[in-house]
C-alpha cells in the first residue's frame, strides 16, 4: 500500500515538534527506517477516509506525529480489525494502530505504554430502562464488534449468565441491527458510538444507559501493538511517546477528537467520585487495585508467578513484581511513567542495592516515583520483596 501524502503543513509542523521535543536514539533510528501500521479505515473518529480517500483521524494524526519524532517513515496497511493480531505476528505490518492492552492480548503480543484513555458503555433505544448488569440483561440480545475487548468481556463475563452475545464485523452492520430491533443493546467504545449513531440524527430514538462498564477484560487505555520479538521497536515508541506527552503534543491531538470533561464531571469533588474495585475473584479479603478519582492505588505486590512459585533472589523477584505492576497500571488506564509513589518493603535491607538496581530500569531518568523502603521482620511466604504503588490515571 503506498504511503499516504501528508499536507506540507501538516508535515512542516510535526517536523517542527520532532525538532524540538528531541529525537530517538540514532541506532533505533537507522535500525527502523519505515513503520508499517496495521488500521482499519472505517472507525471514525479514530481512522477512516475523507472524501479524498485520504486517511484521517486521532491515531493517524498520533501515528504520523511519532513517526516524525523517531524519523521514519509511516506506511499505512488496510487490515479489519478483528483479524489484525493474526496479521501482526505473520508481520503483514509492525504495528497495530490502536488498542487496549488486556492480560490475554498480552499473551500473544506486546504493547506500548498507554497514549489515552476510554470507556465502555451499554447504548439502548430511549426507554427500554436496561443497565449493564447481567440481571438486566439475562435474555437480552448485546451486539458487539468482533475482535475488541468489549467483546472478550461481554462472552466472559455476561453470556454465561443467560446474555445473547452477537458479534459483528463492522459497526455500521451492528448499528443497523440496534436500529431494527435485532438487538437490544450493544456495548460500545463511548467515542466511536457517539461519533456513529448518537450525534447523529439516526440516533436520537438511543442513548447511554447505567454507568461506564469497568473491568480488566476491558481496560481503559489505549496503546499500540507490538511482536514481542520487537522489543528495540516497543522501546523506540515509547521514548516517542513520552517525549509527545511531555510536551503536549499528545494532548493537543487527543483534544481535537476526545471529549472535554464535563462541567459537572470537573467541578464534582474527588472524594464523592464512584470507588472502582479491580481484580477482587479468587475469594481474596482485598482487590489488586482500587480506583478514586484519577488515582489507583495497588495492593502489595509479591514476585511469584500464577503457581504461587517465586523466582530466585531479591533482584528476580524484584523484576517479577514491576513486570506485574506495569501489567496491572496498563490494564487499569495508566502505566509505569504516571506513577507518582512507591512503597518497598524487604525482608533484608542488605538487599536494598539488588533491589534498587533493577528498580530503577523501569523508570525514565529524572522521573522516578516518590517512594520509602524499610525491612519486615517477615514478608508473606517467606517473600524476599514487596512493592506497592499508586498511579496517576489519565
Amino acid at each position: 500500500m503506498p504511503v499516504r501524502n501528508i499536507s506540507t503543513l501538516h508535515h512542516s509542523l510535526l517536523l517542527l515538534a520532532a525538532l524540538t521535543f528531541g529525537h530517538i536514539d540514532a541506532a533505533n533510528a537507522q535500525t527502523w527506517k519505515e513503520i508499517r501500521f496495521g488500521v482499519e479505515a472505517e472507525v471514525p473518529p479514530f481512522e477512516s477516509r475523507n472524501a479524498k480517500g485520504e486517511l484521517v483521524g486521532l491515531d493517524i494524526e498520533l501515528g504520523d506525529a511519532l513517526c516524525a519524532q523517531m524519523k521514519v517513515k509511516c506506511r499505512w496497511v488496510d487490515q479489519p480489525y478483528a483479524g489484525n493480531i493474526a496479521a501482526l505476528k505473520a508481520r503483514r505490518f509492525d504495528l497495530i494502530v490502536g488498542m487496549t492492552p488486556t492480560a490475554k492480548r498480552k499473551e500473544q503480543i506486546d504493547f506500548t505504554d498507554v497514549m489515552y484513555e476510554l470507556s465502555s458503555r451499554l447504548v439502548t433505544r430511549r426507554g427500554t430502562d436496561l443497565q449493564p448488569t447481567t440481571a438486566s440483561l439475562k435474555g437480552k440480545r448485546v451486539g458487539v464488534l468482533r475482535g475488541t475487548s468489549r467483546e472478550a468481556f461481554a462472552l466472559a463475563q455476561w453470556a454465561p449468565a443467560g446474555v445473547q452475545v452477537d458479534s459483528f464485523d463492522l459497526n455500521a452492520e451492528l448499528i443497523r441491527s440496534l436500529q431494527a430491533g435485532r438487538i437490544d443493546a450493544t456495548l460500545q467504545d463511548t467515542v466511536e458510538i457517539s461519533h456513529a449513531l448518537l450525534d447523529t440524527p439516526d440516533g436520537r430514538n438511543f442513548s447511554f444507559s447505567g454507568p461506564a462498564v469497568t473491568d480488566p477484560l476491558l481496560g481503559s487505555g489505549i496503546a499500540m501493538g507490538v511482536r514481542k520479538d520487537d522489543p528495540e521497536l516497543k522501546a523506540m515508541l515509547n521514548r516517542a511517546i513520552a517525549a509527545l506527552k511531555a510536551n503536549s503534543v499528545l494532548r493537543a491531538i487527543t483534544s481535537r477528537y476526545l471529549p472535554a470533561p464535563s462541567l459537572s464531571d470537573a467541578t464534582t469533588p474527588p472524594s464523592r467520585a464512584p470507588l472502582r474495585y479491580f481484580g477482587t475473584e479468587g475469594g481474596r479479603p482485598f482487590s489488586q487495585a482500587v480506583r478514586a478519582g484519577n488515582m489507583l492505588y495497588l495492593s502489595g505486590i509479591l514476585g511469584d508467578d500464577a503457581n504461587g512459585k517465586f523466582a530466585k533472589g531479591t533482584a528476580a523477584q524484584t523484576t517479577a513484581i514491576m513486570d506485574n505492576i506495569r501489567t496491572v497500571l496498563e490494564e487499569n488506564g495508566s502505566s509505569l511513567d504516571r506513577v507518582v509513589q512507591c512503597k518497598v518493603i524487604l525482608a533484608d535491607i542488605n538487599d536494598f542495592a539488588d533491589m534498587n538496581k533493577v528498580y530503577s530500569r523501569y523508570f525514565p531518568a529524572g522521573r522516578f516515583p516518590a517512594r520509602t523502603t524499610f525491612q519486615a521482620a517477615r514478608l508473606v511466604a517467606d517473600a524476599a520483596v514487596e512493592i506497592e504503588c499508586m498511579a496517576d490515571v489519565e
